[in-house]
């Protein structure tokens, strides 16, 4: 006779919901963030309310003018874009395109106060507004009363750490150089051009090489590796296997 197994399943499973469950709590309770380093709103172009956002790939000599606002309790204890937990109370700030873990420094034109802030979130979505202070940050610079301020924004630090990861394509030892696009390769010289009259759309300069029997398409050139990239996020709407070259390669 067949041995009832159906009361020792059932006591395994639930024993398994009950570690689940647990484990779910117990990282809730200790707020460890999950840091992320790749996806929408780190470090590829993403879309908020039909806008097209693309994220610098270095705040190296960032400086921007305008209005800041802030956010807190609302917020408070909730994930950030980067996966960070927003903390009101900790020295940090959202802005649409600046890499995470950057510090800027904010002044408040109308009293001269600074400070420096950490971007781990995205936002604000609004033409009027350039960046989103925590409760603590909007305190010190003395704007919680009037809600926004109009300010300057610089880079001062974390550029290297807020690298965001390059797209596939070459990784020189130094930065500034010669460097290409390239959209696409063919064994066709017709189909090279028809590719490069797709080009015209992204306003570029752009060529057809002929090389090892191929013929390839580049837009640019550009002399810096980071620029290079960032044109590389605009290119891949109408190219989407596109990638940077050296002029080595080329």
């Amino acid at each position: 006779m067949k041995a009832d197994t159906s009361g020792s399943t059932h006591e395994t499973t639930l024993l398994a919901l009950v570690l689940v469950t647990l484990f779910l709590l117990g990282g809730c309770g200790s707020k460890q963030p999950v840091i992320r380093t790749h996806g929408p709103g780190v470090d590829e172009p993403y879309v908020v309310n039909g806008r097209k956002y693309y994220p610098l790939l270095s705040a190296e000599g960032f400086e921007q003018e305008g209005i800041a606002s802030w956010y807190g309790p609302g917020f408070d204890g909730k994930a950030t874009s980067s996966g960070e937990i927003f903390d009101q109370d900790a020295m940090t700030a959202a802005h649409t395109i600046l890499p995470f873990q950057s510090e800027i420094e904010v002044t408040n034109l109308r009293n001269g106060r600074s400070i420096v802030v950490r971007i781990n979130d995205r936002g604000p979505f609004t033409d009027a507004r350039v960046i989103d202070l925590s409760k603590a940050a909007a305190a010190k610079l003395d704007i919680i009363g009037t809600g926004t301020a109009r300010v300057r924004l610089r880079h001062v630090g974390g550029a290297d750490k807020a690298r965001r990861p390059l797209p596939p394509a070459v990784q020189p030892a130094q930065v500034e150089g010669t460097f290409y696009i390239q959209v696409g390769v063919f064994g066709k010289r017709g189909n090279a051009l028809s590719a490069m009259r797709k080009t015209r759309r992204l306003d570029m300069e752009s060529r057809v090489d002929y090389r090892r029997s191929r013929w390839h398409v580049l837009l640019g050139p550009w002399s810096d590796l980071n620029m290079a990239n960032d044109n590389l996020w605009r290119v891949r709407d109408v190219f989407p296997d596109a990638f940077v070259v050296s002029d080595d390669e080329v």
